[in-house]
């Protein structure tokens, strides 16, 4: 009796045992879609220069809103890339690849691309003219010198190009900039169909950390496309068409028009998990794979209206992490191509400036973006201070006149009295 009731207990434990080892599992398997934020989404395999910059920018801005433009780092990056050598150029090439720079579209005060030299009047000879003209020719570089005593002329260039969204891109100058290098990128663009206002209402909202807050909710079933894939659902929205040359909507595309949409994507499990396998080939293939609405699908869109600013302050150390370490060091960086053959100067890139700002409603979305390099001289390196001499003839001295590979003599004279000031003719002396 003794010995069934020491047996009925150990069946107690055990089945006790297997309840806690199961309810553990199912616990852990739950976490497993909460992605530790430490632990850095693996971009070694990634090709592509947009995907590389999205997933580094995640690795350092887990859980935050923040917004690159990939096109305004790339074309900065290309304006770098023409005045360095060596090493330095070859680590820019590996991060840009095969990246092909879109077309650069200006509708005034619709959408904005825009490239900038600006160069210190103090360096301005020992700046290349070929380089800045390759700028202009290439990529319709503007090109701007000033004593930059403070950052005010680029930050009025800034402004303007994204439609005053962005206004403090750069705060401080210091003594030693020589020139630097900006891309402006901006949007202000309608829907299609834009949201109807009426239908906005306050919803909740679940963060990521499962903290639920109340957000401006807009609602439509109008110009929608449904994507989906094994990872995650989203839609498609297209805005307005507009002509480059007027500005105006248009109804149909044209080899003469811009046309952009915008695309949400919402993850099975979460971002952080997303991302691992985010890339060309995910989005190639929700684009591929539409679905519109029709008789026998009706698509019904509810999305929260957004704005915030995002300043990337890690974007230096992102594009060290990303194989790009010899810009940004004073003793390895060559950008010899920027400079005259005769200047003394070694150029590294001090700062490296990444803002944005979004702005998205029922009306349409305004977007703007810039990146700049401010390129700074290496003052490690400094030229040794040159002799000067100062002589004036101001007694009596020789003259000799000869021919330079040889030694004859061919005029040899003195001066003890020069030519009296009011015996000047130099007034009437004009040169040929």
């Amino acid at each position: 009796m003794k010995k069934n009731y020491l047996y009925i207990i150990l069946i107690g434990i055990i089945v006790i045992l297997l309840v806690i080892f199961a309810i553990n599992k199912r616990n852990n398997s739950n976490n497993n879609t909460n992605v530790n934020p430490t632990t850095p989404i693996d971009i070694t395999n990634e090709s592509e220069f947009d995907y590389k910059m999205i997933k580094q920018t995640h690795n350092e801005y887990r859980n935050k809103n923040y917004m690159i433009s990939p096109l305004s780092i790339a074309y900065a990056l290309s304006l770098v890339e023409k005045g360095a050598l060596e090493n330095t150029k070859d680590q820019i090439d590996k991060l840009l690849g095969d990246y092909k720079l879109g077309k650069a579209v200006n509708i005034k005060d619709t959408i904005g691309i825009a490239n900038l030299i600006f160069i210190s009047n103090k360096y301005k000879s020992d700046v290349s003219t070929d380089y800045i003209n390759t700028l202009k020719k290439q990529y319709d570089s503007e090109v701007m010198f000033d004593d930059f005593d403070t950052p005010k002329p680029i930050n009025d260039w800034v402004s303007k190009k994204t439609f005053n969204m962005i206004n403090e891109a750069v705060k401080q100058i210091d003594k030693d900039f020589v020139l630097g290098l900006a891309n402006a990128i901006a949007i202000d663009v309608e829907w299609n169909q834009k949201f109807e206002c009426n239908y906005t209402s306050s919803e909740e909202f679940t963060k990521e950390d499962n903290t639920k807050i109340e957000v401006a909710m807009m609602h439509s079933s109008n110009d929608i496309a449904y994507i989906e894939s094994k990872n995650a659902k989203g839609i498609v929205k297209d805005y307005a068409i507009y002509d480059n040359l007027t500005g105006k909507i248009v109804y149909e595309e044209n080899d003469h028009t811009t046309a952009l949409e915008y695309i949400a994507i919402l993850p099975n499990t979460n971002i952080d998990e997303y991302m691992k396998t985010f890339n060309k080939d995910e989005l190639k293939y929700l684009l591929n794979n539409k679905k519109t609405s029709s008789s026998t699908l009706d698509i019904n869109l509810s999305l929260p209206k957004y704005t915030y600013d995002f300043d990337y302050e890690r974007f230096k150390k992102s594009l060290i992490d990303l194989g790009m370490e010899d810009a940004f060091n004073p003793d390895k960086a060559n950008f010899k191509k920027m400079l005259n053959d005769d200047s003394l100067l070694e150029l590294y890139i001090n700062q490296a400036i990444h803002k944005s700002h979004i702005e998205l409603s029922e009306n349409g979305t305004k977007a703007a973006a810039v990146t700049i390099f401010m390129m700074y001289k290496n003052t490690s390196f400094e030229p040794e201070p040159k002799e000067v001499i100062n002589i004036e003839f101001n007694r009596p001295f020789i003259y000799i006149i000869k021919e330079k590979n040889s030694d004859n003599i061919w005029f040899f004279g003195t001066v003890y009295e020069p030519m009296l000031w009011k015996n000047n003719d130099s007034q009437n002396c004009k040169s040929n």
